[in-house]
């Protein structure tokens, strides 16, 4: 496998720069010849990486103690499972399959558009050869998985404990292929300012991927947090971690683009900004990769120091000053367009909505970088916690979710004074959910948050709504209506789905983070304690082992009322390792989960801490609604048709029409069906 996989390698690296370089030609020359070349090596580029991936796996699998990477991250008593996941469970097999991704991913969308867009793809292929190109470089020269031990061991070391965890299987591919999916956009991005085709065809040949890349990002963030959760047993999901802080980032970037993107289609304006948004998206997946890579953070997610830093470092610069280069040289052709929008429309909300997206991730990414310039400046170790990101992120926030009611209510062009008055159900809303919170939550910030939830809340089901009167008016029925909105508006709707989803999760993490309890007890067995509603009485301890660790579990009853359960929070010792592993109980419910986690013991006295965390379950359910709005966004369209939304109108005594009259009225519209040839 060894020799294999090495071959697999170096084979991949010569393809990819055979891509670039036939590619480069051909988009000089107009040769198609050359063009189709370079695409079939990019795509003979990601199978051989994906020979040498199955080879380390393969070794893996096996118990192949030869290899420094199976015996560093695998061992005899490691699940099978787990032993596959250690492909991305450390620096050289992460750098492998990330290489691997990036050229399929590469490949699949430049053969999608070749034959739609040859000149776009030709130099898209171009860059996203060298991107491939640098990635193997790095493990042909630097990291080399396939490297041999000088003896080989009986038995490995094993995988981190805390990534023998279901969410390893997930949690890293998912943020993988967000990263590697902004390089689709990015790449046909700059063939746009290369060749001077800013007309809008590279925004629409990579939308899907774009698309994508957003949701796998977003899938992976909540996936984390879920996993951070689960397995940390530090009684919360998001601590502003810096290697997740660094998804986050390119995660804002790119929501903000999938908004922004939207106008061009619609208006063909923000040119510039949805350029400018696709190149920092990429720039910031590649600064998150550079974090962990290297180790220069602290983190939990981060792999051990490696000799890449100064590589990979050089490699974002060129990438950033290159890309800024090219947005430099097309400045004045990307400043020709419609004149600015008017504030009071869908255009100038969405405006707002990227400056505030930019914003955020500014300051996050603030954040994150701080302390590593100040280390390598000062030589002081800075530490920026939760507070500087909640002073950051509460303000913003709030101000997103008004930005999202605007932005689904508000007209394209300008709004007139009926625009306006559609506000009234919304602003009345949010003016009731304000007082009735003021009177009972009585904290500003939780007041703020609900108004401002009510408010986007109210918005988006007041477009549902409309969806579901056009059907009951066309004899269609409520649920024909929303039926035909997501058949023939699928995206807009879609997005609105999703607007639900992030509705829900900021509920979620409000309660959990607004209301929580915490508290930490030395308790013998016996002894109880209260925190909130629940008594816990220790039992005692138990003790046992598995092949890799010593485990030490507490039995813990929870009692509320006349119920009880039985909770058990475990510690592991890995002697391998020398790490202690804290696995927490949790009982979750609707309205809170109970959180109880060991900390120490000594005979059977045992220090526990217990949290108690409204909502938390808001949060996942939240992520899932959000996660199906994306899937329907990714649902391809019905191409060239479009049914025309349709305002209700009073009649012209006032009333609102009569069914039969609205009824005539659709099917006038209509026609005898979506009219061809027109945009969805």
């Amino acid at each position: 496998m060894r020799e294999l996989g090495q071959l697999a390698i170096v084979l991949g690296g010569l393809c990819c720069g055979y891509s670039a370089a036939a590619s480069a030609w051909a988009a000089r020359a107009r040769d198609s010849r050359w063009r189709e070349s370079g695409f079939r090596a990019l795509a003979a580029s990601a199978a051989w990486l994906a020979l040498a991936c199955g080879a380390l796996v393969v070794a893996l699998l096996q118990h192949d103690f030869r290899l420094e990477y199976v015996a560093r991250n695998s061992a005899l008593a490691t699940p099978w499972w787990y032993r596959a996941t250690a492909l991305w469970g450390a620096q050289a097999g992460s750098l492998l399959f990330w290489s691997w991704l990036l050229a399929t991913v590469g490949s699949v969308a430049v053969a999608r558009q070749r034959h739609a867009h040859p000149e776009l793809s030709a130099v898209a292929s171009t860059v996203l050869a060298l991107l491939v190109a640098f990635f193997v470089a790095l493990l042909a020269m630097v990291e080399q998985p396939f490297r041999l031990l000088a003896f080989a061991p009986a038995d490995g070391k094993g995988l981190n404990p805390l990534l023998e965890d279901p969410g390893m299987v997930a949690h890293p591919p998912l943020l993988y292929l967000g990263f590697v999916g902004l390089a689709v956009p990015y790449a046909f991005a700059l063939a746009a300012l290369v060749t001077r085709k800013l007309d809008g065809s590279w925004l629409a040949a990579t939308r899907g991927w774009a698309t994508a890349s957003w949701l796998a990002l977003g899938a992976g963030l909540v996936v984390g947090g879920w996993w951070a959760y689960r397995t940390l047993g530090w009684g919360g999901y998001w601590g502003w971690d810096p290697v997740e802080n660094a998804a986050l980032v390119p995660w804002l970037l790119c929501t903000a683009y999938l908004h922004s993107a939207v106008v061009q289609e619609r208006r063909g304006a923000f040119v510039a900004w949805n350029l400018t948004l696709v190149v920092l998206s990429f720039v910031a997946a590649l600064v998150g990769t550079f974090l962990t890579r290297t180790g220069l953070v602290v983190s939990v997610h981060t792999f051990a120091q490696s000799e890449i830093g100064p590589y990979f470092l050089a490699f974002v610069a060129v990438v950033l000053a290159g890309s800024l280069g090219l947005l430099a040289w097309r400045w004045d052709e990307l400043r020709a367009g419609p004149a600015p929008p008017s504030v009071a429309s869908r255009e100038g909300a969405f405006l707002f909505n990227n400056v505030v997206f930019v914003g955020f991730a500014a300051a996050v990414l603030v954040g994150t970088l701080y302390p590593a310039v100040v280390q390598a400046l000062e030589g002081v170790q800075a530490f920026v916690g939760p507070p500087y990101y909640l002073a950051v992120s509460v303000p913003l926030g709030l101000a997103l979710l008004v930005l999202m009611g605007l932005g689904t209510t508000l007209p394209w062009g300008r709004a007139g004074r009926a625009a306006l008055l559609r506000l009234r159900f919304p602003l009345f809303a949010t003016l009731v959910v304000a007082v009735a919170a003021g009177v009972v939550l009585r904290r500003p910030g939780v007041v703020a948050a609900a108004a401002a939830v009510a408010f986007a809340l109210a918005n988006t089901l007041q477009a549902f709504g409309d969806a579901a009167a056009h059907g009951v008016r066309s004899g269609r029925g409520l649920l024909g209506g929303l039926r035909d909105a997501f058949r023939w508006r699928r995206r807009r709707y879609a997005g609105y789905v999703v607007h639900l989803g992030v509705l829900v999760m900021v509920v979620g993490i409000v309660g959990s983070h607004g209301y929580v309890r915490e508290r930490e007890v030395a308790v013998r067995p016996g002894e109880r304690f209260r925190v909130g509603p629940y008594t816990l009485t220790y039992r005692g301890l138990e003790r046992g082992a598995t092949p890799l660790a010593e485990v030490t579990r507490a039995v813990v009853e929870l009692r509320e009322g006349g119920t009880s359960s039985v909770m058990q929070p475990v510690r592991l010792y890995y002697p391998r390792r020398d790490q202690v592993v804290s696995r927490p109980a949790i009982r979750s419910t609707l309205r809170d989960d109970v959180y109880v986690v060991l900390t120490a013991f000594e005979g059977d006295r045992a220090t526990v801490r217990a949290w108690v965390n409204p909502l938390v379950r808001w949060v996942w359910a939240g992520g899932l609604v959000a996660g199906l709005g994306g899937l329907l966004l990714l649902w391809p369209e019905r191409p060239g048709v479009r049914i025309p939304s349709i305002p209700p109108r009073p009649s012209p005594d006032g009333h609102p029409p009569r069914r039969a009259e609205a009824a005539r009225e659709v099917v006038r519209a209509l026609g005898s069906g979506p009219r061809e040839g027109s945009r969805p």
